[in-house]
């Protein structure tokens, strides 16, 4: 995710993170065909299967006079449909993220899955192909140049969040957590399916929880991966984000050949922040694009959210020590890499990402979680932006039972990656406090979104299949599945490495 307003959108800043054959279509039409929505051919990107879309319409709000909005959805058709009347339901992060267009995430991380059942993906309102709520943000070039140090961080951030304002031109408050969970019974509704296997990342895992909440008869179980308590705002990432950089440190210290290449990475790290916060780096790179040359600032807080980007996923977790000691020595190229490899401008429909933060997580805050989560570098930014956009797009706040954790009996699984930057394993443990049938596996190594990263896939297939996690063999879970740290920029040392996909063999 990003942040919460344009000039934060400068900064690079990301508030969580990260993110679809006709036959079983035909099965479940031919018992639905009063309310089965029209279904076309469609494909997504990365897969070569032929999808079928469609789309409902939904009431924007109460009122009827508001109108209504479409919500588009998409079914991955299952291999063998053995179960007509079942499909697994995926749920994407962000908040902002389209799970139509992550299809192929879905489809690898439900592959097994999928050998039985459809696949569903529902763009939640606000996102995607479901009136997606999308403000304008400055291009690359933009945001290399912008120095935030001389800025005035709250003018700007109020300047672009009004103009966000003004162009969606719409209450925000239609599009919270509980407000959309409506929409996703709705398609199974009009779908035919008797019930869904839930699977949600990230955010996804929120939005899961709630509709668990508000339809527990349509959920057969529920897969959690990178799980986010109902009890906890998103503010409380800040947490994570050092854990989760102090994790790839230590791995570096004791790994023979980056202890040796990059000594003292922590302390260089901090050193090289206090640097840039005393005086920023005005210089030149190459466009990561276009290759042009463009001026290129360098800040304290572009280069911690570039490394903070990075700990999601182990490929460019394995360039950090590259990068902060070439950062170190002046030469700024990798880090314009690394912070082009992760402009999600287009991937987030920051309106809808507002609505969510603004309705949920800021009005959670209390002065003693303010200061608590303010102990951090991340935490203490996200709250200044919030501070900033919520009072101006006046989100109405979610009713205080949205707090409360879900209290189910649903056969309920939930994934952590021991180095996640953003849903530690302590989060999981928050959110199955009233959950008598839940099971939670840690996978050491995996960063966020474990589903993506390790042998889940095939432990998430037999859990749906025999409703239970009874005699599931879930010791792969355990297996590394690091990536060798880059020593130069054109390779990496292979030696007292693992393999870089051990943990994805099938």
């Amino acid at each position: 995710m990003k942040s919460i307003s344009n000039c934060f959108n400068r900064l690079i800043i990301k508030v969580m993170m990260p993110i679809l054959m006709v036959a079983s279509t035909a099965s479940y039409a031919e018992n639905n065909q009063n309310n089965q929505p029209k279904l076309t051919p469609c494909y997504m990107e990365g897969l070569s299967d032929r999808l079928m879309c469609g789309s409902i319409a939904q009431p924007l709000s109460d009122d009827p006079s508001e109108g209504e909005i479409d919500i588009h959805f998409a079914v991955i058709p299952a291999i063998k449909p053995s179960h007509p009347d079942e499909a697994v339901l995926g749920f994407a992060g962000g908040p902002g993220q389209g799970a139509i267009d992550l299809a192929r995430i879905f489809d690898h991380n439900l592959r097994f899955a999928r050998e039985t059942r459809d696949i569903v993906l529902v763009d939640q309102r606000g996102t995607g192909y479901s009136h997606q709520l999308q403000c304008e943000s400055d291009d690359l070039k933009t945001q290399f140049a912008f120095n935030d140090v001389i800025a005035d961080l709250q003018a700007m951030g109020a300047e672009d969040t009004q103009k966000c304002k003004a162009k969606l031109n719409i209450d925000l408050s239609n599009f919270t957590t509980p407000v959309a969970a409506k929409d996703f019974e709705a398609v199974r509704v009009a779908l035919g399916y008797k019930g869904f296997h839930l699977y949600g990342v990230s955010y996804g895992t929120r939005i899961a929880q709630e509709y668990m909440r508000q339809f527990p008869n349509a959920v057969l179980t529920s897969t959690l991966d990178g799980v986010v308590p109902m009890q906890q705002s998103l503010a409380a990432i800040g947490g994570a984000v050092d854990g989760s950089m102090a994790a790839l440190f230590k791995r570096c210290e004791t790994d023979a050949l980056c202890a040796a290449q990059y000594p003292n990475l922590a302390n260089n790290f901090n050193s090289l922040l206090t640097r840039l916060e005393q005086q920023p780096v005005q210089t030149q790179v190459r466009h990561p694009r276009t290759n042009d040359l463009i001026d290129f600032t360098i800040t304290k807080m572009k280069l911690y959210s570039a490394i903070r980007f990075a700990l999601y996923g182990h490929a460019q977790r394995a360039i950090v020590p590259m990068v902060i000691e070439k950062a170190l020595r002046g030469g700024y190229s990798p880090l314009a890499g690394m912070m082009a490899n992760v402009d999600l401008t287009q991937s987030l429909a920051m309106g809808m990402h507002n609505a969510i933060v603004c309705g949920e997580d800021w009005p959670r805050l209390t002065t003693q979680t303010r200061a608590q989560y303010s102990k951090t570098y991340m935490g203490k930014a996200m709250i200044a932006g919030l501070d900033i956009a919520c009072p101006i797009l006046n989100v109405k706040a979610v009713d205080e039972t949205f707090y409360q954790p879900l209290k189910t009996s649903t056969p309920t699984l939930l994934l952590s990656g021991g180095r996640d930057p953003a849903t530690p394993a302590s989060w999981a443990e928050l959110a199955m406090v009233e959950m008598t049938n839940a099971t939670h596996l840690v996978a050491p190594t995996a960063t966020h979104g474990v589903g993506s990263q390790t042998c889940a896939p095939k432990i998430i297939a037999k859990f749906i299949d025999q409703q239970s996690m009874r005699d599931i063999d879930t010791t792969c879970i355990n297996d590394a599945n690091d990536k060798p740290f880059f020593m130069n920029i054109n390779g990496v040392a292979v030696a007292n490495s693992h393999p870089a996909d051990a943990a994805n063999k099938e």
